[in-house]
């Protein structure tokens, strides 16, 4: 039982502990219980922009920093831009300096587009860009100054990340070593370090190296500019400054003046899978085609467990007896057995057993690439508060099973006839 505007009546405890309600938990048919948000993860399967529906590779986003190339938003009001065109009338040159006859260019006008927001009317003339004789793609695009220093600084961090990681494999495989009195394969087959790294599709160690030797720090200097003598006593028009979000839209430029807002590139959206962080089945998956929004796999919690719903309750009255009339709804296409529990019944959470000290340092060690620790999921006994006590039917409830043609079914309310 939830709602969009009123509070959730109803929570389901989820194998973690949270309650949730039914439309933000899923069930994992595989595992038998219901997962939350904070018991799946998520895996990005494609990406695409939301106002042209063009797919895109992982690739490819990642070099055009997930922004589209054809679609963009106003820097005022962040609504997405539009394309106007307009006819461009042909320019007239002199033909001789002294001034006489004109010669025209182009006898026909020439279709130009620019950009506009149809909610602030803001435009791209009104920045300077000029128009474009094509409708998307040959739009400028400005360059960041401190693109070549950024650069340098995310080489020379990957060079130092790489050089830890090649430092924590070596000294793992120092620690579980066992040298026997029989020479190594590579020893037999004269295989160095710099071969087998270049077998296993390693970099070279020599490569890092270098990224960090050749990298120059940056050098603070006393010296600053001095500000204009008119900076405190000039007046401030508010409407020519720019907002806070409007400077951090851009962060690469954060321009001060509204004169110098640019059309901002649309952000990326994502399709995304969720799996079960304890079987690694998938709970959600959506297809592949950006404008569908149907499901191959949707296993949600409203589908597969049965709906609480409050249908009436008596003022609740400290020593007294209440009513409570509830509304059990099966999902499924098969009947449903249902028992009504005291808080106190409650199964407590499975406890598995951990491996061995030995045994899961070795296990580590042959698995060093693979990091599960983040998708681990904790079972946790819910927090909650008891307030009253339920006086339950002691036998299981039967619920029958879903009735698809059950609205299809005559009613006196929605018959015409008479």
């Amino acid at each position: 039982m939830a709602y969009l505007t009123q509070p959730d009546y109803v929570k389901y405890i989820c194998s973690c502990g949270q309650l949730k309600p039914i439309t933000s938990l899923y069930f994992c048919r595989h595992c038998l219980k219901i997962r939350c948000g904070f018991c799946i993860c998520h895996e990005v399967d494609s990406h695409y922009c939301a106002n042209c529906l063009e797919n895109m590779p992982s690739s490819e986003a990642r070099l055009k920093k997930n922004r589209c190339s054809s679609c963009f938003d106003c820097p005022s009001c962040f609504h997405t831009l539009s394309t106007r065109a307009t006819m461009a009338q042909p320019r007239q040159t002199p033909q001789d300096p002294a001034g006489g006859d004109t010669k025209v260019e182009s006898k026909q006008p020439k279709k130009m587009y620019y950009l506009s927001c149809f909610n602030c009317r803001w435009t791209s003339r009104d920045v300077g860009i000029p128009d474009q004789p094509v409708a998307s793609g040959g739009w400028p695009e400005r360059t960041n100054p401190f693109a070549a220093r950024v650069n340098q600084l995310l080489d020379y961090y990957k060079a130092i990340a790489l050089q830890e990681k090649q430092e924590k494999i070596e000294r793992e495989r120092k620690k579980f070593t066992i040298r026997g009195k029989y020479i190594t394969l590579t020893d037999k087959t004269g295989l160095t370090g710099a071969m087998a790294r270049n077998i296993a599709g390693l970099p070279s160690s020599d490569s890092s190296c270098s990224a960090i030797a050749n990298f120059v720090p940056s050098q603070a200097s006393a010296e600053v500019e001095e500000l204009p003598e008119d900076y405190y006593t000039k007046e401030v028009n508010l409407n020519q400054i720019t907002s806070m979000p409007q400077r951090l839209a851009s962060p690469e430029w954060q321009p001060v003046s509204v004169s110098r807002l640019h059309p901002l590139a649309k952000l990326l959206s994502v399709k995304r899978s969720q799996r079960c962080r304890v079987c690694d089945h998938n709970l959600t998956k959506p297809e592949y085609n950006p404008g569908s929004i149907k499901f191959k796999i949707e296993l949600l919690a409203y589908y597969h467990v049965p709906e609480v719903k409050i249908i009436s309750h008596e003022p609740v009255k400290a020593g007294e007896k209440t009513a409570l009339l509830l509304k059990l709804t099966n999902p499924t296409g098969h009947e449903m057995q249902i028992k009504l529990l005291q808080p106190e019944d409650l199964p407590p959470p499975e406890e598995k057993e951990e491996p061995k000290s030995i045994e899961k340092s070795l296990e580590k060690s042959l698995n060093l690439e693979k990091d599960t620790s983040s998708y681990k999921a904790i079972e946790r006994e819910p927090q909650y508060s008891v307030t009253s006590r339920v006086t339950s039917p002691p036998t299981a409830l039967t619920l029958a099973q879903r009735d698809d043609a059950a609205e299809y079914d005559d009613d006196a309310q929605h018959d015409t006839t008479e």
